[in-house]
């Protein structure tokens, strides 16, 4: 509903959600959704597709936390197949449909973009495998410029060894973003923010003992005892050349594509709208020629 009302007052933004956690969704219902979101906003729907991390989500739909892989899986290609095939049926593990013709059908042809979050190692391998592009969270998974590259580069080789020809370049990565008026004064309030989130965020992670989520448990250990360097060297803190410098490195490296993250809880709505303002006016314009380069390429 929120981004169906911001459909109707924005003509250019790209419309979507970080990831709709699939296994706790009906796969027809969420493709109609979006579909009737795409109408709405005149083909401006990206899909975020994630399996999810936290038990008591599952746990509210009876869900067992161990088949989210499996339904993930079954649950996307139910929806591509919503988007793209006039009629069909299908018989999983964990879903049957019989004779599905989904109405409406969304207006970008043949679907809307769809992203496969990877936090886990090998998760972006098995998007490339499967056909899909990869959306990564810095803090989850290759944080580094090498460590991106490197992922990139396994993304691509799983992509065309699979027959599925040239490999996207849009690969969405996530970066906690806060820009402040001095890089001492940007980590002061990233760590007062940061302590307030991840204190309470970390306590609903995955528990080590689930199968198939050792790694987010390693992770939500870790991202509960990080100090300020730690997360400093996984986000983009600083003021403004600092942060231009530490983008640049990624985009050195292929990264085409940021999402930068102000409001991820802790700090301030004055303090978020500074940053904001920070990096719309001193960052974002150094790459400007970056994307209209990118762009005429793309033409």
């Amino acid at each position: 509903m929120v981004l169906a009302a911001i459909s109707q007052c924005t003509r250019k933004l790209r419309l979507g959600t970080g990831v709709n956690i699939l296994p706790i969704n009906d796969p027809i219902r969420l493709a109609e959704d979006l579909a009737e979101l795409d109408l709405l906003s005149h083909g401006r729907v990206c899909f975020g597709a994630g399996r999810g991390y936290q038990p008591h989500e599952f746990a509210g739909f009876h869900i067992p936390m161990e088949s989210a892989r499996e339904r993930f899986w079954e649950c996307l290609d139910i929806i591509r197949r919503a988007w793209t095939e006039e009629q069909f049926s299908y018989s999983g593990k964990h879903y049957h449909y019989e004779d599905i013709s989904l109405l409406p059908r969304p207006v970008q042809r043949p679907a809307p973009p769809i992203f496969v979050a990877a936090a886990s190692q090998g998760s972006a391998e098995e998007a490339g495998r499967r056909g899909y592009p990869f959306a990564c969270a810095q803090f989850a998974a290759a944080p580094t410029p090498e460590e991106v590259a490197a992922q990139i580069t396994r993304f691509r080789q799983s992509y065309l060894a699979a027959g599925h020809g040239e490999p996207p370049d849009d690969l969405p990565h996530v970066f906690w973003t806060h820009v402040a008026d001095s890089t001492t004064q940007a980590l002061h309030e990233a760590d007062a923010g940061m302590k307030r989130k991840l204190g309470s965020s970390t306590r609903q992670w995955v528990k080590p003992g689930v199968a198939g989520y050792e790694t987010f448990a390693k992770i939500g250990q870790f991202l509960a005892t990080a100090t300020i360097d730690q997360l400093d060297a996984l986000s983009i803190f600083g003021d403004p050349p600092r942060c231009v410098d530490k983008i640049g490195k990624y985009a050195a490296v292929g990264l085409k594509h940021l999402m930068v993250m102000f409001d991820w809880g802790g700090m301030p709505q004055k303090t978020i709208f500074h940053s904001m303002e920070l990096f719309a006016k001193y960052v974002m314009p150094c790459f400007a020629e970056t994307e209209e380069a990118i762009t005429a390429q793309a033409k």
